[in-house]
């Protein structure tokens, strides 16, 4: 009878682990699958900073057009019309340094006109000079009367002011703090609206700084933009 029970009892412990590792086991897929699913719920939001800045370069170009029948004399012509222009410049208050006159370019006519019959002036010249200073108010004041000035010494010029921003390094640590701030403000109101909370950081994308002008009559002030993209985990 005592032998009898005895694998009785072995199988009955048995039985007993079985099912009690099947237990552990539901339970561990339970928690993994719990798990699993709240790592599916995720949240992408984005953060915006914009700033104003004032630009801290301006590219002052003037550039003008000469014809002539005489290589020669076209030659002269932009040599006397460059240092007119400078000579304005420098009474202006621009230095040396800050004036570059770049090579004229030439072009033949003949050399792509079907009738050469038409064309008055056998060559063209085209010529730019250009200042480059962080002096914005003395560009805006010459800009007032250089064309003016120039047309008095026969020269037809156009010009034309490029305000640059060259600072977007210092401000880019503190500009994608604040997005990446602003980011998680409308993470959390996300999450606060769907009875949720915000766990770690997922994914993070920074967007491309964006420079322009604050509108088209105030080209010295500089808008800068950046969004950063973030996504979020949700729990």
């Amino acid at each position: 009878m005592k032998g009898s029970q005895i694998p009785f009892k072995k199988n009955m412990i048995q039985g007993v682990s079985i099912v009690a590792a099947a237990l552990v086991l539901g339970l561990f897929m339970v928690c993994t699958v719990k798990t699993l699913k709240s790592y599916d719920d995720t949240v992408k939001v984005r953060g915006l900073c914009e700033r104003e800045v004032p630009a801290d370069r301006v590219v002052y170009r003037i550039s003008y057009n000469e014809k002539s029948n005489s290589l020669a004399d076209l030659r002269n012509i932009v040599r006397e019309h460059n240092e007119a222009i400078v000579k304005l410049l420098k009474q202006a208050g621009f230095n040396d340094d800050e004036i570059k006159v770049g090579n004229a370019s030439y072009d033949d006519r003949y050399t792509w006109a079907n009738n050469t019959s038409q064309i008055t002036f056998r060559y063209q010249a085209s010529q730019t000079v250009t200042v480059f200073t962080k002096n914005l108010d003395l560009v805006r004041k010459v800009q007032q009367t250089l064309e003016t000035d120039l047309v008095n010494q026969n020269i037809l010029a156009n010009s034309y002011a490029d305000y640059q921003y060259l600072g977007l390094n210092d401000i880019k640590p503190s500009m994608i703090a604040e997005s990446l701030e602003n980011a998680r403000t409308a993470a959390d109101e996300f999450a606060k609206n769907s009875h949720s909370h915000i766990g770690k950081m997922r994914t993070a994308s920074q967007g491309y700084f964006e420079v322009e002008d604050l509108d088209e009559n105030t080209p010295q002030v500089k808008k800068v933009r950046v969004v950063t993209t973030v996504e979020y985990y949700l729990k």
